[in-house]
């Protein structure tokens, strides 16, 4: 078990553990759990017995009380009613500021239960434990906690930091080759815009990630979230810049999962926003010929499947972008790439080159 304690600008301390096949997590950091006078662990209603399995051996039941709160399946649960209901059942069953939320699931999990945590009684100590490889290396990580609004993406949300992150491998064992690929889009993203040692990481893994290979993952998972704990830590809140890269990709991608209605998934998603930013930074003549065919190789990579679910609405992409809460005000903001790790931000770009972007990560 490899542990991680950074300690974020506001002086709030935040623990990660990374590993495999861990047990018994509040015997191991006891500290944590030590004052805690109800636990509750939320996990979605589609949660498969293994899943459920692994969270028991990571938090077995002990002298604490512990309750379980369902969560509908991840499409439906990032909403402010869904928030609600968690915190009116953490009321009814007595819950303090001394309590304990533990979120088991993928992004759409740790998202909600995050935010009920930030909310309820202004905030008690919550445990991110993402169980997808895309949860993993970005979503239930660095503190971002949010539900979606009106078909947007995280509209309504909070920085919460979790008291403890735990990124346990043996959940990746029996996910399918979509979720994979899924969960790679972040994995190409973090190639992209990340140092060159853990871009190598990527490149030297990511064939044998797509095939489920235990020892690629593991090595994936440790470089990619070492790198996103590192840069929460630095920039908690997007106030310097630094943690803005992280959303390479992202303002495209959200739009690209509204235009489906949910029905792409978050990491092909991503993949698409990657490859709709690579082609506007070409138009913007940030990014050279060779750079662009470099960095395009990767997301070929993926092999994504066709995008069939996503409206070719170009109107509706533009005001999706508008709307999305990076904007700050502009038409449209978007993080471009000059070169591997070499980010800058761009606003109010063109219809022309937004159009051929569009098209082009669609195709």
């Amino acid at each position: 078990m490899k542990i991680f304690r950074l300690t974020i600008r506001n002086s709030k301390t935040t623990q990660a553990v990374l590993g495999r096949g861990m047990a018994n997590i509040p015997a191991e950091l006891p500290g944590l759990f030590r004052a805690a006078d109800k636990i509750c662990l939320v996990v979605a209603l589609d949660a498969p017995p293994s899943l459920r399995a692994r969270a028991l051996a990571l938090f077995p039941e002990g002298e604490k009380p512990h309750f379980r709160f369902q969560l509908p399946r991840s499409a439906k649960a990032k909403t402010l009613e869904q928030a609600g209901k968690l915190c009116s059942f953490l009321f009814d069953k007595g819950f303090s500021r001394n309590s304990v939320v533990i979120a088991v699931g993928g992004g759409a999990v740790t998202d909600l239960a995050g935010f009920a945590a930030s909310i309820y009684m202004r905030g008690i100590r919550w445990v991110s434990v993402p169980t997808t490889f895309l949860a993993q290396i970005d979503a239930g990580l660095g503190g971002k906690t949010a539900v979606d609004l009106g078909g947007a993406k995280n509209i309504v949300g909070a920085f919460h930091q979790p008291a403890l992150a735990v990124c346990d491998a043996a959940f990746l064992d029996s996910l399918p080759l979509r979720e994979l690929r899924s969960g790679a889009g972040e994995l190409v993203k973090y190639a992209m815009i990340g140092p060159a040692g853990l871009r190598r990481t990527v490149k030297i893994n990511l064939s044998r990630v797509l095939a489920g290979e235990t020892s690629a993952l593991t090595a994936c998972l440790g470089a990619c979230a070492a790198y996103k704990l590192r840069l929460a830590a630095k920039d908690e809140r997007d106030e310097t810049g630094l943690r803005e890269a992280l959303n390479f990709g992202h303002t495209a991608g959200h739009a690209f999962e509204a235009l489906s209605g949910g029905r792409l998934p978050h990491g092909e998603a991503v993949a698409r926003g990657l490859r709709f930013a690579l082609i506007a930074s070409r138009e913007a003549g940030l990014l050279g010929r060779a750079r662009f065919a470099e960095l395009s190789a990767l997301v070929d990579a993926l092999r994504l499947p066709p995008a069939a679910a996503v409206r070719r609405d170009f109107r509706e992409f533009l005001g999706l972008v508008s709307r999305d809460k990076k904007a700050r005000g502009a038409k449209n903001r978007f993080m471009l790439i000059r070169a591997p790790g070499r980010l800058s931000a761009a606003e109010n770009l063109g219809a022309p080159a937004l159009k051929k972007a569009f098209h082009g990560a669609l195709l």
